[in-house]
């Protein structure tokens, strides 16, 4: 399994906190993003790596009668990790929720349990 691993030129972004879970049956990655939407979050598969791109956009003003403030918060995420070779590419889901991406994958049923053999010594 190798996870995470993020490309040099990606380094000056922001980088959401990421955990990854593994269970015997599935992969569990969960994504904190806070201020940012669903609709600016794009999850991609490419060659066995999955990247997980986004963009946060926050405006917040403040008014009273002394003075008038605008804060903006502005920038964009991108990580890439690597799929482990078990993971059943097809069954990739992903949820979003309260700014939490969660993204699930099954991993490759085994074909059939081990069995054992007795192996010949040939001289």
């Amino acid at each position: 399994m190798s996870w995470p691993r993020v490309a040099p030129e990606w380094q000056g972004l922001l980088r959401p906190s990421l955990d990854i879970q593994e269970t015997d049956k599935q992969y569990r990655i969960t994504l904190e993003v806070p201020g940012v939407e669903e609709k600016d979050i794009q999850l991609t598969l490419e060659d066995d790596v999955l990247y997980i791109r986004g963009e946060k956009r926050q405006e917040q003003e403040h008014k009273d009668a002394q003075y008038h403030r605008i804060e903006r918060s502005y920038g964009s995420f991108q990580r890439a990790l690597n799929v482990p070779a078990d993971a059943d590419q097809d069954t990739f889901k992903a949820s979003f929720k309260n700014g939490v991406l969660t993204v699930t994958i099954d991993k490759r049923a085994q074909a059939g349990s081990p069995r054992g053999r007795s192996i010949p010594i040939n001289s």
